[in-house]
């Protein structure tokens, strides 16, 4: 599967970076690059924050970083970086608009100057902001074995508290149902799947007074791992295509089926028991967003987009539209890297914020006015 580079999100307001290539003539020859792309083999995972998360792990030598004396400390996070570079340079989306050469320099001369094990992850952020790139970044030994569950790294299990945000319904009079779809961090199948079955379960629950209109509420709705949200929601998504991830002219499906989340042909999420339909044949929808909505929040989001009768009210989204993969490093940590955009249904293509239909700006002590402007416009139709 062949993927190419895509628009950049990053800060306009910064100066811009002597290690980002202006001149397309640096870029890679055309037919070198069709080349290397087709060898790249792409599968996502969405993360919490970040947006689709592809896992790949890096073959290493298995040392990580137990030995704390000072040099064994920098050797093990120059080959950090080092790992680092090889997956950036491979797979970043506009790895043809980096100066790898004279970012790798700076990199290293600054980890020179550094003293402790962990300074590679900060070099390795470092790089990120040099490339004005907001979305990657790396994530800690502790935290990567939180967000994959892994038991053989840590003491005890990780609190559900940490694992998935909170998921909400309730009816508001007698046609309109309101569920909140919560962040989603970790990648563990059992437990995704009893997220995707909870929202699920939820919905079939609101729907036994058979609801034509639905509030969905994305606020601050952070990101993750996009796939049981979407396997949860699907009965509010509705079966078939709700999205693509986009690499150059290439596109990989997001779809629903059946109780289950799709990326292309890969099963990513499905719910254990009988999935449930909607009662109704036609329903009108509005999603809330707020800046808090965020990477697999606007996944999640675009799902929605391109689909009759819904309308979008509340705030911008954070502007997270891109998609991570996520490397194992041989310290067990993880690299998260922005590797393509995200399109809807139309297969129209997102750069930045999501801006709503129904904009209202939220105000601290008149209530959650977002909420009642989509009462507002459901009750007229």
């Amino acid at each position: 599967m062949a993927w190419a580079s895509g628009h950049c999100l990053w800060n306009p307001s910064r100066a811009a970076s002597h290690f980002v290539l202006k001149n397309s003539s640096r870029h890679l020859k055309a037919s070198v690059h069709r080349l290397l792309m087709r060898q790249l083999i792409f599968s996502f995972l969405l993360i919490c924050g970040s947006a689709c998360f592809a896992q790949v792990p890096l073959a290493t030598n298995n040392s990580s970083l137990p030995d704390n004396s000072n040099n064994a400390c920098m050797q093990n996070a120059h080959r950090l970086l080092d790992e680092a570079f090889v997956l950036m340079q491979r797979n970043y989306y506009r790895k043809e608009y980096i100066n790898w050469d004279t970012l790798r320099a700076a990199a290293k001369q600054k980890l020179q100057s550094r003293s402790f094990c962990n300074d590679a992850y900060e070099t390795i952020n470092w790089c990120f902001e040099q490339m004005r790139e907001k979305h990657s970044f790396i994530m800690p030994t502790i935290k990567a074995a939180e967000y994959n569950n892994d038991l053989v790294q840590l003491s005890e299990s990780v609190p559900m508290s940490k694992l998935v945000g909170a998921i909400k319904g309730e009816w508001l009079g007698d046609s309109i149902a309101y569920i909140s779809i919560p962040w989603v961090s970790t990648t563990d199948e059992a437990i995704c799947t009893k997220i995707a079955d909870s929202i699920q379960q939820l919905i079939r629950h609101l729907d036994s007074r058979v609801i034509s209109k639905w509030i969905i509420d994305l606020r601050n709705n952070s990101g993750g791992n996009c796939w049981p949200m979407i396997a949860g929601a699907g009965p509010l998504i509705g079966e078939g295509v709700c999205g693509y991830f986009v690499r150059n002219h290439e596109r990989v499906a997001i779809s629903y089926k059946n109780g289950a989340s799709y990326q292309g042909k890969v099963l990513r999420c499905k719910t254990s028991g009988t999935p449930y339909q909607l009662k109704a044949a036609t329903i009108n929808i509005v999603i809330l967003t707020n800046n808090g909505t965020s990477s697999s929040g606007e996944i999640v989001a675009l799902a929605f987009k391109g689909k009759e009768n819904v309308q979008f009210a509340g705030e911008a989204t954070a502007g997270y539209t891109t998609a991570n993969a996520t490397y194992n490093l041989s310290d067990k940590s993880m690299l998260v890297l922005t590797v393509c955009q995200e399109a809807d249904r139309t297969g129209k293509i997102y750069s930045g914020r999501l801006i709503p239909d129904l904009p209202v700006a939220f105000e601290p002590g008149k209530g959650d006015i977002i909420k009642e402007k989509a009462i507002r416009w459901l009750s007229q139709r």
